[in-house]
This record gives structure tokens, C-alpha cells and sequence, in this order.
């Protein structure tokens, strides 16, 4: 039978599940699915998690959960029938401070208690059948009857930190009164790192990418929807992890913005008017707060604007049947006169206001954050990664940015998602090195010397009397072989002996065959440059190192000046599996869009002189007839380190079909006038 790895995630304000099978990780590991269709009811507003609230009846059966248990009670209150119901809201936050133990009782709204481990139990079983009647909709995994027959489901359940093994037997205890077994727990840092380990990660854009070490430490902080939660993390020799909950003070989380945004509402309108507004009209109340939670994901300090509030219809009618007036004349006798215009249905926020919501949260959060990188322990780290719901608001991360400009926090896209990921990773593999089969090679283009045997005269150059073959595919990562995920694999040694160079552009090229010895065969295509800003070179000679590696969906290159410590790096996704006919058609389109657009700037050269541009190095040089014979041209072309005396002096290059005009370009190895153009298309036209 085939696993299917299935993540559960129960947060504080959030809950959610992730998924996949054993063979979409052995073919791509990150190829994890999640749950979409957690629909609040607002047309904007979709999101991977669903809020943690557990709408029980009066008899403690499961009603409703997440954004559909809100609206069902809020409709229960309406019409006055809710006195005998159950209704949690962030029902996790009350064993976030304490420990998980069987008699733990967990009160709702009402007052009314349950026991902890029956709450749990029924939210695990509404998840797991969540996930089935998915499954069974999406024939993702073909009918049930073949998922029952075929896959053996292996159930995660990712679990505070902080946690010691008693709460976590409690945990496992209400897994298995769910019908989740067998169960597996990992911590949600232990998760997050996992997921964290797979992807390109830096402080800022001009840094290198961090990369987890042996004998290292890190520190992964939940910046949560309750609250912080920090976790040192020791990697050890073997590539095991010992975690030690650390405890920095308190501090807010994404709730306070939620609260804070109440309170402007309470301030914005009479008291007496929207305590009587939320009481007539609670479904519409709601909506205006899903609303705001839509326009809180987008809004970043950076931003010229603020927010534009569309406000229900109800709360308009009601305010102008009761006051006589248009909301702007309350809005100027407020103190937001001047930074908010009612116009229609919309309420438009100035950014000043926004900022103003947002505010003592981003205050809460930098103040611990501060405390934080003054603690000795975290000293030691060489990262601190920020995860969890607030750290993927823009608003978070531009602060983070403003305030922490040099030191070594770590925002990352999808940060609220990174413990799920992880734990669907964890529950296929507990490896402390993950490796991976690349399914194509990526590599670099670069001359080598001439062998009149193997390589064709269309690409002969000279540099300093030696001839050189240019467009030679150097791959350092090969199709079909196994590497360790995050190892560098061996070098290649760019040697440039160039004066007064500033920088180069190395281009990193994929090949979907094994077979390829050159950039520009059909099955070889440019993913982009890393640009390598060049130190000293008054001698005229510099060599630069190039690394790659592979991570879960991204390629790592990595260039290195010989003597200096300075690191560039980039990141380029790696190339997906296509069908082969598809890579058929994809071809035969390329080669006839080529044949066009190689008649097109044939013509063009009758009249114009066309500039290409920069393709494989920086520097400008104009191409210009040579002294050698009518076909031979001067272009500079970079070369390997073992050809001594090589690099980027003026060098000749053999073009039979060289136009007369004027060429100006940078390029490496472009023979024939065809090259000329299939090297000056645009990234997208020479994929094949």
C-alpha cells in the first residue's frame, strides 16, 4: 500500500490540515496539498486555515467548525436559541500557558466547560472527515474505494512546543478516540525548521542564503495569532535537533489587531448606536470584520494608502435613519476628521489610521523581538526564522526590515503555513538529511579549449592565440542522480583576467536531456544570472568560484571571489515535469517562432544597426572586423581556469555568416547570426 501523509495543524486562532502522497514526495516533495475551501462567506476572503471556533449542540455532538460555526450561532443568538449550545472560540489558547492533562477543562463563550481531550477528539474527527469528503470530491487519488483499498493513511499532529510527554499522550489520547491512528507528534518549531530546511531563505537580498549547519544553533519564533512562542534549536554533528522552549517575556499576536480594530469601530460611531448595531445586524457585524481582515492581509506600512472599508448596507441605513445625517458629518466631528471620507458604501481609511490599528501589535512584537536579540543564548544563533500567522503580515515583516535592518531575522513568504508543510514532510520521512533525484542537469555555460575532434568550427574563438570552443554546457547538478538536499555540489572555477572589471553575469541553464554539451541545443534553456560584483582586479587576473545545490522546489547557486568573503547567490526554481508530448509540441513552436523571428532581423539587418543585449558576462565590446580574414570578428569570451593566460581580452571568432553592420554585444560564443538572435530573445522564448 501506498502512505498518504496526512498534517494536522489545531492553532490557537487557526486550524488547519495538509496532505500528500508517498509518491508526489518521491517524485517532487513539495507537491503538498491543503485545504481551499474553508469559505467564510465573504466573496474575498479564502484562506488555508479556518478560525479555531467549535460550534457543539445542546447534547456536545460537533455542529459546525471554523467559519461556518460563527455564522450558525451568530444565527442561533438572532433568534434566540443559542443559551443551550457550545461554543469555543480559540479553545487552544487556554493550554497554551499551562500543560495538557486529562481532567483539563476548556470553557466557552457561555461559560460552560468540557473536558479538554473530548474536545479535541471531536475537532480531530471533524478534520479527518473534512479531509475524506475532500478527497472523495476531488478524486484527487482516484474513487474512495481506491483510496481505502490502495493507501495507507499515516496521521501528524504538530503540538506546542513547550508541551511535556504527559500533554502529549493526552494529545495522542484524543488522536485515537478521533480514529487517527497510527499518530505521530512533532513540536511546531520541530516541523517548521523541517519545511524551513527545503526552502531559499535570507535576512535580506543581498545576503546569502541560510542554510542549516551541523554543530549550529537557530532559533525559530512563532509569531502566532495568541501570542510568541521562541524555541532554541542545537543541530548536532549527526544532524539531529534538541529544542529548548525559551521563555522572552509575553507579547501580542495577530488577535490585538482584530481587538484594536473593534475598538476603532467603538470610537468611529456613538457607543450607544453600534452596540445597538451589532446586536440587531450580527451576521452583518461579522461580515464588516471579515472585511477587515481581507484589507489586513494587503495593507503594508509602506503602502501611500490605507483602506477601503465596503460597509455593510445595514449599518449605513441605520445610522442615516437614526442621526438624520451623512456618516462624514460624524467622521468630522470626530479625531478622524481629515483621515476618513465615507463615500457610497465605502468607508476609505487614510494609511495614518491604518497604522494606527495596527500599532500596538507591531509594538508588542518589535519590543519582544528586541528582547530577544539582546538574550545571550540567541546571540549564538546563527538565524532567527519568524513563523506563524503575524509573521506573514506585510506589516510584520516591514517592521522586522525597519527596525532590524543588520541583524539575522528571517521573514519568510507562507509563514503561517510552514508547521503543516513541515509535518506532512516529517510524517513521510524522520531522515536528518532528505535526499532527492533531479530529474534534469543545471549547470552553467563557459569556453573550454578547442578540440578540433569533438566540437564544431561554428564556435571557435581566440583569446591570446589560444583557441577556445564557447556555449559548453557545464553541469554540476546531473539528471537522474541522488543528491542531499542543501549539499553544494563540487566547484567550477571561472578564472577572468579582465582589468578593471566590475562585475560578471554567469547564466545558469537547464538541460532535460543528459546528453547536452551545449547552451544553446534545443533541450537546454536559460533560468536566469547571478550577477557577481568583482573586487580587486588592477592585476587583471580573478577567479570566482560557482556552487549549486538543491533545495525542495528552488536551485541555489552560489559564486565566490577567490580571496574574498563576500557571497552571491540566487535562487531559481527548478524546472517541473512536462509529458513528452507536450515537450514535442513545445519544441516544434520554439524552432517555428525562431524561424520568424531569425527572417524578420535578417531583413532588419539590411538597414539597421541592431544592439543586443548582454547575454553572459558584463562589459561592453563592440564587435568589429579583424586583420585575421573576412570572417573573423573580435569578441571577448570568458574561459576556464586551466587555460592559462585566457580570460576576457579582446579575442576572434570565426562567423561565415557574419552580417557587414556593426554588432555591438557581450556574449559568449555567438558564431553565426542565427546565434546572434536566438541569444537576444527574451528569457521566456528559449525555453525548450
Amino acid at each position: 500500500m501506498v502512505d498518504l501523509v496526512l498534517c494536522i495543524d489545531v492553532g490557537c486562532s487557526h486550524t488547519g490540515y495538509a496532505f500528500s502522497s508517498a509518491r508526489e514526495f518521491e517524485t517532487r516533495l513539495l507537491d503538498i496539498h491543503m485545504n481551499e475551501e474553508w469559505m467564510s462567506g465573504h466573496a474575498n476572503l479564502h484562506t488555508y486555515k479556518a478560525p479555531s471556533i467549535v460550534l457543539l449542540q445542546p447534547d456536545k455532538t460537533l455542529a459546525a467548525f471554523g467559519y461556518d460555526a460563527e455564522r450558525r450561532y451568530v444565527a442561533l443568538q438572532e433568534s434566540r436559541q443559542h443559551d443551550a449550545w457550545f461554543i469555543f472560540r480559540r479553545f487552544k489558547s487556554e493550554l497554551k500557558i499551562k500543560q495538557f492533562r486529562k481532567d483539563s477543562v476548556i470553557l466557552e463563550d457561555g461559560g460552560k466547560s468540557m473536558n479538554a481531550i473530548a474536545l479535541f477528539s471531536l475537532v480531530l474527527k471533524y478534520l479527518k472527515e473534512h479531509f475524506l469528503s475532500s478527497l472523495q470530491e476531488s478524486g484527487r487519488y482516484g474513487p474512495m474505494e481506491t483510496v481505502t483499498r490502495d493507501y495507507n493513511i499515516k496521521y501528524v499532529l504538530t503540538v506546542p512546543t513547550k508541551w511535556d510527554n504527559a500533554s502529549r499522550e493526552c494529545m495522542k489520547l484524543a488522536a485515537k478516540k478521533a480514529g487517527l491512528s497510527p499518530t505521530h507528534l512533532f513540536s511546531e518549531s520541530e516541523a517548521a525548521a523541517r519545511y524551513l530546511g527545503l526552502i531559499p531563505i535570507r535576512p535580506s537580498e543581498t545576503s546569502p542564503f541560510y542554510l542549516p549547519k551541523p554543530n549550529s544553533k537557530q532559533a525559530i519564533v512563532n509569531l502566532g495569532g495568541c501570542g510568541i512562542d521562541t524555541t532554541i534549536q542545537e543541530i548536532l554533528f549527526d544532524g539531529t535537533i534538541r529544542e529548548i522552549s525559551k521563555n522572552i517575556g509575553a507579547g501580542t499576536g495577530a488577535t490585538r489587531v482584530d481587538s484594536d480594530f473593534l475598538k476603532f469601530i467603538g470610537t468611529l460611531f456613538p457607543a450607544d448606536f453600534i452596540e445597538a448595531y451589532s446586536k440587531k445586524h450580527k451576521l452583518d457585524f461579522l461580515e464588516l470584520q471579515y472585511e477587515f481582515e481581507v484589507k489586513k492581509k494587503k495593507f503594508t506600512m509602506e503602502s501611500e494608502l490605507g483602506a477601503s472599508l465596503e460597509l455593510p448596507a445595514s449599518i449605513i441605513k441605520l445610522y442615516t435613519t437614526r442621526y438624520k445625517q451623512p456618516m462624514q458629518y460624524m467622521i468630522d466631528d470626530s479625531e478622524y476628521v481629515g483621515r476618513i471620507i465615507s463615500r457610497d458604501e465605502y468607508l476609505i481609511l487614510d494609511k495614518t489610521v491604518m497604522k494606527d490599528i495596527f500599532g500596538p501589535a507591531v509594538k508588542s512584537t518589535v519590543g519582544y523581538l528586541t528582547n530577544l536579540s539582546r538574550d545571550p543564548e540567541l546571540k549564538q544563533c546563527d538565524a532567527i526564522i519568524l513563523v506563524g500567522g503575524f509573521a506573514d503580515s506585510p506589516v510584520v515583516a516591514g517592521a522586522v526590515r525597519f527596525y532590524f535592518p543588520n541583524s539575522n531575522m528571517i521573514t519568510v513568504e507562507g509563514a503561517d503555513i510552514c508547521n503543516l508543510i513541515g509535518g506532512v514532510i516529517l510524517g513521510h520521512s524522520q531522515n536528518t538529511v532528505i535526499r532527492m533525484t533531479s530529474r534534469y542537469s543545471y549547470g552553467i555555460g563557459m569556453a573550454v579549449p578547442f578540440n578540433h575532434n569533438a566540437h564544431p568550427r561554428q564556435k571557435l574563438f581566440m583569446a591570446k592565440d589560444l583557441q577556445f570552443c564557447s556555449d559548453v554546457f557545464r553541469p554540476q547538478i546531473f539528471g537522474g542522480k541522488t543528491y542531499d538536499i542543501g549539499a553544494f555540489s563540487t566547484v567550477t572555477v571561472l578564472r577572468l583576467n579582465r582589468s578593471q572589471q566590475k562585475r560578471i553575469r554567469i547564466p545558469v541553464h537547464v538541460a532535460r536531456l543528459n546528453n547536452v554539451k551545449f547552451t544553446t541545443d534545443n533541450t537546454c534553456s536559460v533560468l536566469g544570472k547571478l550577477t557577481v560584483n568583482i573586487g580587486d582586479s588592477s592585476n587583471g587576473k580573478v577567479t570566482v568560484n560557482v556552487q549549486m545545490a538543491l533545495l525542495g522546489d528552488d536551485l541555489i547557486v552560489m559564486a565566490t571571489q577567490d580571496g574574498s568573503t563576500e557571497t552571491s547567490s540566487a535562487s531559481f526554481p527548478l524546472q517541473k515535469p512536462q509529458h513528452v508530448g507536450f515537450e514535442a509540441l513545445e519544441r516544434t513552436c520554439i524552432i517555428m517562432s525562431r524561424m520568424i523571428v531569425c527572417c524578420c532581423c535578417l531583413l532588419l539587418t539590411l538597414f539597421l544597426e541592431c544592439q543586443v543585449t548582454e547575454a553572459y558576462a558584463p562589459g561592453e565590446c563592440n564587435l568589429k572586423a579583424s586583420d585575421l580574414g573576412p570572417d573573423w570578428y573580435k569578441v571577448p569570451q570568458p574561459v576556464p581556469e586551466e587555460s592559462e593566460g585566457a580570460g576576457y581580452e579582446p579575442s576572434y571568432v570565426h562567423m561565415p555568416c557574419a552580417p557587414t553592420t556593426m554588432f555591438e554585444i557581450s556574449v559568449c560564443g555567438c558564431t553565426n547570426l542565427v546565434s546572434l538572435i536566438f541569444t537576444s530573445m527574451p528569457t521566456d522564448m528559449k525555453i525548450n
